[in-house]
């Protein structure tokens, strides 16, 4: 890393880290748990913290960190900025910057394409331009339900490109390979059927949803590695436990539609975002942290705690939204915010015990 960038990047995951934070209070506040007296913060803005200041932030983050191009640096300082302006009430500004941070992402997903024409690459390509057509209908006023699909397809195109790259110690065929490639460039298009015909075009997104994450657990490599030990068997039993939320998100779906509000809407939406985003999220940390900072996240069975939790809690939360017991969605969010400080706290304990043993270990210099 070049000075400017050292100085950079630690600023960055703050910002990430932060909009995390601000945005799992935001969603508790949504709830009705906490009361924004303390904090006076717009519980509608949970959204945007969460895909843009948090997700946004982070993964074009990572990319122009492998990338290692200055202007690719702009996508994650945008998304940074923007997060900044809209929590300080300046929303004209705070939509400049998302719109170009999403802007930089897709060029940078191109350019990625245009090194390596690979399938991988082209399904994160639609990710990032699920994120610009969901910023940009979010910064012309249109309601969150309009447009939630297209930041849904953010994340989730971005994993399922990142978990195909990943799998290459699997060499699933060329014909599975393009099916797949087939079935996320049809999940785009539903998506924007949406906007034409709302019903039809949520039952085709659910349907694919099933398909998707059932050739995911055929072809991934989790399959092999559950078998295996400590970070690699941990990771595994996150990713089968996110292809599981993501065929129940699907078969929910089938069933209930896609609602504009209410406890169905709920429900739908932590599936994907609790269930398969931060199930992936903690099976991936121990290997993007090193990739991001050199360091080295020591195992611990520690990590299984907030793993149960996260989804223990979410079947409490998507029991309650099912049954309407305010009671139990009250229970489930809490347990959830829980799971997910664990998890990054342990992640941070963990970091500065492995920095202090090295400190400690290092050889002496001779005079």
């Amino acid at each position: 890393m070049s000075r400017f960038t050292k100085i950079l990047f630690p600023l960055l995951m703050l910002a990430a880290a932060g909009s995390l934070l601000v945005g799992l209070y935001t969603g508790l506040v949504r709830m009705g748990v906490l009361m924004p007296g303390a904090v006076d913060l717009n519980s509608m803005l949970h959204g945007p913290l969460m895909i843009n200041g948090f997700l946004g932030t982070l993964i074009s983050l990572e990319r122009a960190a492998a990338l290692r191009k200055y202007w690719t640096w702009a996508a994650p300082v945008c998304m940074a900025l923007s997060t900044v302006l809209l929590l300080a009430g300046q929303p004209m500004a705070g939509s400049f910057f998302l719109i170009a941070g999403s802007l930089v992402l897709v060029a940078m997903l191109f350019y990625l394409l245009k090194l390596q024409k690979a399938a991988h690459h082209l399904i994160m390509l639609f990710g990032g331009m699920s994120l610009l057509i969901g910023n940009i209908l979010f910064v012309m006023n249109y309601p969150i339900y309009e447009l939630i699909l297209w930041w849904v397809g953010f994340p989730v195109l971005t994993i399922f490109g990142e978990r195909l790259e990943l799998n290459r110690v699997m060499r699933p065929p060329q014909r599975a390979v393009t099916l797949f490639t087939g079935l996320i460039i049809l999940w785009f298009i539903t998506a924007a059927m949406l906007h034409l015909d709302r019903s039809l075009g949520w039952y085709g997104v659910a349907l694919l949803f099933i398909v998707i994450a059932a050739w995911m657990l055929r072809y991934d490599v989790a399959r092999k590695t559950i078998r295996s030990t400590e970070w690699i068997r941990y990771s595994a039993i996150c990713m089968i436990f996110a292809y599981g939320w993501l065929i129940l998100t699907g078969i929910y779906g089938l069933f209930t539609g896609l609602p504009v509000a209410g406890s169905s809407y709920d429900a739908l939406l932590h599936m994907i975002f609790v269930g398969f985003v931060f199930s992936m999220i903690f099976a991936h940390a121990a290997v993007i942290i090193p990739s991001l900072t050199g360091l080295h996240v020591p195992y611990h069975r520690y990590f299984y705690l907030p793993l149960v939790l996260l989804h223990g809690f979410l079947l409490i939360r998507v029991l309650g939204d099912v049954v309407w017991l305010p009671d139990l969605q009250t229970v489930g969010s809490y347990g959830n915010l829980a799971a997910i400080i664990l998890f990054f706290g342990g992640i941070i304990t963990r970091l500065v015990q492995s920095v202090a043993v090295k400190k400690v270990t290092r050889p002496a210099h001779r005079v």
